[in-house]
């Protein structure tokens, strides 16, 4: 079963670059999933769900996360909620 996760950013928003200079082939492996997608807006998390759907995940999850600039890094705080499978 192919997992895909949202993770939409609440703090630090203003830091976080761009999708294609993220690196998230290791948040993926931390995340236990297939595909990881950014999101820093509600209008992205529907963008980012519909992607996922698309590229073929048999479930969709999103955690919320902070966006540490000094190192470069997501801290996901709570538990991931299921949003499709």
């Amino acid at each position: 079963m192919k997992k895909g996760m949202i993770v939409y950013v609440t703090e630090g928003k203003e830091e976080v670059p761009s999708q294609e200079s993220l690196d998230l082939g290791g948040a993926s492996r931390v995340l236990g999933v297939s595909e990881v997608c950014v999101a820093t807006s509600e209008d992205e998390l529907a963008y980012g769900w519909w992607h996922l759907i698309t590229r073929g995940m048999h479930q969709v999850s999103c955690v919320a996360a902070v966006y540490d600039s000094t190192r470069n890094a997501f801290k996901p705080h709570g538990a991931p909620m299921r949003l499709w499978g």
